[in-house]
């Protein structure tokens, strides 16, 4: 056994055995706690140190990253610790590129939710396979769920959207953890019956507080994160991205690594911000690879980037409509003045989500957290 397959191993034991915090299996290796007093110290982030530890022919030694830098504020500036977290990923940057490389025509790492929604050729065997369900087991409630998102999906049909509906309510008044939040998406939407956005966030509270439910956990997030449905807090928004992050999800440790990189919810913290943006590039979230290969390859140059939004070649400008909105966003940017690092393409004016441009803004952060 090498050592940096033992190393890899004690990391994802260690992660999966931790009794403090059973869920968090997926912690980056910079994150300072912002957690309640009582809360145990940030768990080494077990997936990133699997692929660094994967590695040939780096020395970890050389590329070790100090962590008494995070930890010591009051001796290191936010500035100098954001500098060698930088430094520490540029170490790794060619074992990114291999993996993270785009290629045309190849199926997102990341899926949308709900997994697993049935293909026309599957519901057939699935609706003969319920035939059979005479109780109400796991079992036959994921399988109910499993017809019930195939359904909700096809908006040409109304009568299978009612369908859908009526039994991911029934699930969700049941206790079944994916039609809660489920029903809340339904609810929120407004597709199937008229939108009630405050109710939507009952359920996935809900969720959230009985089943502990990964995606609830992010929508409820969004919710506070754009003030609908509940009164605007970003800190809430903070917690409740950071709780979908350390449980795998990738597009909330995009959410996260964000609202560090802006200062919203919690204090600006680039260095966090990059890990979190590292951590969601390794869960396959695609425009966090972006935003990740774009910091630690900028060198000032100025090259453009052909059909590429930048040099990580991940995102590509499909339309006269992206680059429209790409060049909104960096007109607004111009206006509020120049930002300090290539990491931060956004811009923050201030006002929350009840300012009208701040929503737009968030809301279209929450739209790239969602793409894989």
């Amino acid at each position: 056994m090498t050592i940096r397959t033992a190393i890899m191993r004690r990391a994802l034991t260690s992660a999966l055995n931790r009794k403090s915090r059973p869920s968090s299996l997926f912690v980056p290796r910079w994150t300072a706690s912002r957690a309640k007093a009582d809360e145990t110290k940030p768990l080494t982030s077990a997936l990133t140190l699997a692929a660094v530890t994967s590695l040939s022919l780096i020395s970890l030694t050389a590329c070790e990253f100090r962590d008494d830098v995070i930890h010591v504020s009051n001796e290191y500036s936010e500035e100098e610790r954001f500098h060698q977290c930088v430094a520490y990923h540029r170490c790794f940057i060619e074992d990114y590129r291999n993996r993270w490389q785009y290629k045309a025509q190849t199926t997102p790492t990341t899926t949308s939710w709900p997994l697993h929604v049935p293909t026309d050729e599957q519901v057939s065997s699935l609706e003969y396979d319920l035939n059979f369900c005479k109780s109400d087991d796991d079992y036959c409630r994921d399988l109910q769920f499993r017809l019930a998102t195939y359904y909700l999906d096809q908006t040409h049909n109304p009568a299978l959207l009612q369908k859908g509906f009526k039994m991911v309510k029934h699930l969700a008044q049941s206790g079944h953890g994916d039609a809660m939040c489920m029903y809340g998406i339904v609810l929120n939407e407004g597709k199937v019956v008229e939108s009630n956005v405050q109710q939507a966030t009952v359920w996935w509270r809900r969720a959230v507080d009985s089943c502990r439910h990964v995606q609830s956990t992010y929508e409820l997030a969004v919710a506070f994160y754009t003030g609908e449905g509940v009164p605007e807090s970003e800190e809430l928004a903070v917690h409740y991205f950071e709780r979908a992050a350390t449980m795998g999800h990738a597009g909330a440790a995009y959410m996260l690594g964000d609202c560090l990189l802006e200062g919203v919810g919690a204090p600006r913290d680039r260095a966090e911000a990059l890990e979190w943006l590292v951590a969601a590039g390794e869960l396959g979230h695609r425009g966090a690879r972006s935003r990740v290969l774009a910091v630690l390859e900028d060198n000032g140059d100025g090259v453009p980037y052909g059909r590429f939004t930048d040099k990580s070649r991940q995102t590509l400008v499909d339309n006269v409509q992206d680059v429209q909105e790409e060049a909104k966003w960096r007109t607004l940017e111009e206006e509020d003045g120049p930002k300090e690092v290539s990491i931060e393409r956004r811009f923050t004016i201030g006002g929350g989500s009840g300012n009208p441009v701040v929503l737009a803004k968030r809301k279209t952060v929450v739209a790239e957290s969602r793409t894989p």
